[in-house]
């Protein structure tokens, strides 16, 4: 699935998604999007589908995929975990804290309850608030021990 309708769910996708086994397919798109037409179509006589597909793709073929992408970028990323997770590894549960917060932050984004620059905004401010748990944090620590206990050498 190639996204370049939504910059930013893009960018989520190519970020999250990259260790994910993407089984979506465009053409699993398109034979919905045909089928949301074929239905569309029905209540209109044989001589005026025609038309009235094409006047239906007009208006709604690009926000159809729009919304598609996302749910199913959404449907992917429920069962991922973050690169840098705290918790990459261990079993006991399938996501951490900071990823279930991350989740919910995503789903407000798809259901376009909050902008792009809402959701960067707030990202932002999660990863900040967790930043000494990630691993990052982790090794940034265990770094200034091991220089802190090598200048006391």
């Amino acid at each position: 699935m190639y996204i370049v309708d939504d910059p930013l769910l893009a960018l989520i996708s190519r970020f999250m998604c990259q260790n994910q086994h993407l089984e979506v397919s465009d053409a699993e798109f398109l034979l919905r999007q045909i089928s949301a037409i074929e239905e569309y179509v029905g209540q209109f006589p044989d001589c005026e589908r025609d038309q009235h597909a094409m006047e239906w793709i007009a208006a709604h073929a690009r926000e159809y995929r729009r919304q598609w992408q996302k749910s199913t970028v959404a449907q992917i990323l429920v069962k991922a975990r973050c690169p840098d997770c705290p918790l990459l590894g261990e079993r006991r549960s399938p996501q951490c804290e900071i990823h279930a917060f991350w989740l919910s932050l995503l789903q407000h984004y798809i259901a376009d309850d909050i902008s792009s620059q809402e959701y960067v905004e707030s990202a932002l401010k999660l990863l900040s608030q967790y930043k000494e748990r990630l691993k990052i944090g982790i090794t940034r620590r265990q770094l200034q021990l091991g220089s802190a206990q090598f200048s006391i050498v």
